[in-house]
């Protein structure tokens, strides 16, 4: 608590309304004593109302509330305004302030860890609940709030200028697969893009190339709920190396294939920024946490990728379909927050397997139609020969861009060799679609 902090803050605002909206952007509880919080709220009554909030409308305010007491009294609101805070180091009073509310903050912490050792916790919830409040406490400073449309406009013009100077630039992250970050403008920064498809489509083994490809530039975190670090990095092995999963699993690897692998391995370790988490049923709470350490100790984030959402601890006070929603609009936040791109894995529901056209539709999404909503891009993987092995498209994944807020929709084609977890990019290629399966659906 910082006694005269808070009163020098207070008699800034009630000397001078210019100072009235800096006031109301401090978090109320930054301030410690009650009738400092009274004081605030009529202050901030009376300046929504467009009123005067000098000394005598917050006294009548307070008055007529039967708080005057409560705030002091007349006396201590004269008191007040004598004190003759120096306007000049209002940024002083305020740090000053954020200083006392941090450490009240860590005395809080610190008694409830000393309640939850008397009380015999897990030692795992305990150092959980040290990161995730060590965490908040190094990062939260409440830097939002509105802001004037001249700072936007100037970002925005910055931007068009930048475009002017790379024509033919991307502005986003790019993939090196040529149509895909066309499509997208490159993958942005800031924004949430889904990857979709039923079992067996190869959500991961695309994602994690789009992953591989997007650590070349900047730390890329992947939460793999699902499959496990080792499992994750056997595939990059063999992404990297074109050999064989099932040889490099058997061992029988000749002298060749035994030194792809090894260079494979060195590239790996030298240029694929990539960090995995393989611990299963985190919440977002604890994703968040986790992001917010590595991003102290990095420094940056270039991408997040999840997978995949449906496997994210849902808060069991609430129905399947709104806790999904949450976590869903949490991952979008994400993106903000660590202003990187934010790529999520999803499921399709049962319906496509009923239907003749297997081909996936954004309304296949499951459970939640806010996967659709919050995205800035969805795309839909689709590969023939899972569903009919007399498909002359071998080896070749549909990738549906169904949703591009900024761009168009259309189908792009890569060839994949599930065995080396690899995908190739391909353009001008034609599909055979069964007639008897157009548009049935």
């Amino acid at each position: 608590m910082n006694l005269e902090a808070e009163q020098h803050l207070l008699a800034c605002a009630i000397i001078d309304e210019n100072k009235v909206p800096d006031l109301l952007e401090i978090p109320e509880e930054w301030f410690f004593y009650n009738q400092h919080k009274l004081i605030i709220r009529v202050i901030k009554t009376l300046s929504y109302a467009s009123l005067s909030s000098d000394l005598f409308a917050i006294a009548d305010s307070l008055k007529q509330a039967h708080q005057l007491e409560m705030a002091g009294g007349m006396e201590y609101l004269v008191e007040l305004t004598e004190s003759l805070p120096n306007l000049q180091f209002w940024n002083s009073y305020k740090n000053s302030l954020f200083g006392a509310y941090k450490l009240t903050q860590i005395k809080q912490v610190s008694d409830k860890l000393q309640m939850q050792i008397g009380s015999g916790a897990k030692p795992q919830d305990m150092v959980d609940y040290i990161q995730t409040s060590l965490i908040d406490l190094m990062t939260d400073h409440h830097n939002g709030g509105f802001k004037p449309i001249s700072s936007f406009l100037d970002q925005a013009l910055e931007d068009i200028q930048w475009r002017m100077d790379n024509e033919g630039k991307m502005r986003g992250i790019q993939t090196g697969y040529e149509q895909l970050d066309e499509a997208f403008d490159g993958f942005e920064s800031g924004k949430p893009y889904v990857i979709a498809g039923r079992p067996g489509m190869g959500k991961t083994q695309f994602a994690l190339n789009l992953a591989l490809r997007l650590s070349q530039h900047k730390p890329v975190c992947v939460f793999s709920l699902e499959m496990t670090g080792k499992g994750l990095s056997m595939r990059a092995i063999c992404n990297e190396s074109r050999v064989y999963n099932s040889k490099i699993k058997s061992g029988n690897m000749n002298d060749t294939e035994m030194n792809s692998v090894a260079m494979a391995v060195t590239r790996l370790h030298t240029n694929a920024h990539l960090y995995i988490d393989e611990q299963a049923g985190l919440s977002t709470a604890q994703m968040r946490s986790r992001l917010k350490a590595f991003k102290i100790k990095h420094g940056a984030i270039g991408a997040i990728v999840v997978d995949h959402i449906g496997l994210i601890r849902k808060d069991p006070r609430k129905g399947d379909t709104e806790s999904l929603t949450a976590i869903v609009h949490e991952l979008a936040q994400f993106a903000k927050e660590f202003d990187c791109p934010m790529i999520e894995l999803a499921q399709l529901n049962r319906g496509v397997e009923q239907r003749t056209n297997k081909r996936p539709l954004l309304s296949d999404l499951k459970q939640s139609g806010a996967i659709e909503e919050d995205a800035r891009g969805v795309i839909l993987l689709y590969r023939d020969e899972y569903y009919n092995d007399q498909t002359q498209d071998k080896n070749i994944t549909e990738v549906d861009i169904a949703k591009n807020s900024d761009g168009e929709c259309k189908t792009l084609y890569f060839r994949h060799n599930m065995a080396i977890a690899h995908y190739e990019e391909i353009s001008g290629y034609e599909p055979t679609i069964d007639e008897s399966k157009k548009m049935k659906f």
